[in-house]
């Protein structure tokens, strides 16, 4: 996925704006309204709530995005760090990272919020690194993989790094043939790395995208020729 500060095409005027928000050091998104002009929304930390949406009245505005809703989702800042919730609020729903957002969740470097058509991108320049967005308690102590689900969370995640990435993992079909490993044992490998994970509440398409997305973000997966780390 494109990260923000790369995001979209670049003119050196985009370029300079870019860089003048990353010397500040404070979290930002970055964006294109409907006329494709780029657009970067310094996040103030004094603030208590930041609202996106279709009407004026919202701190980001997107009036030209007829799939947005009115008021469609809120940042708010827990902690120290940047959050997402939709609460019901939108009709088509708001999605991080190509998965549908349920709840709040932290915002991590680098994270893709999906807002009707737009596209707003996460940019935190002050952490030191891209971090996983997970939910409570994921990976709170590193889990030891077998070798055989290490092969499969490499072959889960190809898909992640090449070019034209995208958000959609390996199927489980594809992860066998990749291996070797029977499809049905696959598919049980990977509903024990969702529990690991903590994602078993999900359903089962968004909860494997999730599984790839925290391997790739959290370094359990790397993308030196697409290997895990070693446990």
């Amino acid at each position: 996925m494109e990260q923000p500060a790369t995001f979209g095409s670049r003119t050196p005027e985009e370029l300079e704006q870019r860089n003048v928000a990353l010397d500040r050091g404070e979290p930002f998104l970055l964006f294109r309204d409907g006329e494709g002009n780029q657009r970067i929304v310094s996040l103030d930390e004094d603030a208590e709530a930041v609202t996106i949406g279709r009407r004026v009245e919202a701190d980001i505005s997107l009036p030209w995005d007829p799939e947005a809703s009115r008021l469609h989702a809120e940042l708010a800042l827990r902690a120290g760090e940047w959050t997402i919730a939709d609460d019901g609020w939108s009709q088509n729903g708001t999605w991080v990272n190509g998965l549908r957002l349920a709840g709040r969740r932290r915002l991590a470097d680098g994270d893709l919020v999906k807002i009707g058509r737009t596209i707003l991108a996460f940019h935190q320049p002050t952490t030191d690194g891209p971090g996983p967005t997970m939910v409570q308690g994921e990976l709170s102590a590193t889990p030891r993989f077998s070798e055989q689900q290490q092969r499969i969370l490499q072959a889960l995640c190809r898909p992640l790094f090449a070019d034209g990435d995208g958000f959609n993992p390996s199927s489980d079909l594809e992860v066998a043939d990749a291996t070797g490993i029977d499809v049905d044992v696959v598919s049980q490998e990977l509903d024990l790395l969702a529990r690991l994970f903590g994602l078993e509440d999900m359903p089962r398409p968004e909860r494997r995208a999730e599984v790839a997305l925290l391997a790739v973000r959290s370094g359990l997966v790397s993308a030196d020729e697409g290997g895990t780390q070693a446990p």
